[in-house]
């Protein structure tokens, strides 16, 4: 199966979804494994950043394409990696399709 730019857009709009509904659980006191100022200052931003590249047609080459927030999962937040938070599926899943199956 083909992973189109459609489809990365699609899922980065599925991530934006997600990280609305973690402000507001975390807003009614819920745990979840993203902060506040994890997904307003580095979530949506860079999600919002990669819309902005495909919208201008700039997607980088394969081989200089990463998600930065999936990477920070474990190396800087120390999310609990088994753990079933949307975001921690989620930014993996649209990190692996980004790096290795988006179409060119």
């Amino acid at each position: 199966m083909r992973y189109s730019m459609l489809d990365l857009k699609n899922d980065i709009n599925e991530i934006l979804l997600i990280c609305q509904e973690d402000l507001l659980d975390i807003s009614m006191g819920k745990d979840k494994q993203a902060t506040v100022d994890q997904i307003e200052k580095t979530i949506i931003p860079e999600m919002e950043g990669l819309l902005k590249m495909i919208e201008e047609g700039k997607i980088p080459p394969k081989g200089q394409r990463w998600i930065t927030s999936a990477a920070y999962i474990t190396r800087g937040w120390n999310w609990d990696i088994w753990s079933n938070d949307k975001l921690n599926i989620k930014l993996p899943e649209l990190d692996n399709k980004y790096r290795y199956e988006l179409e060119e």
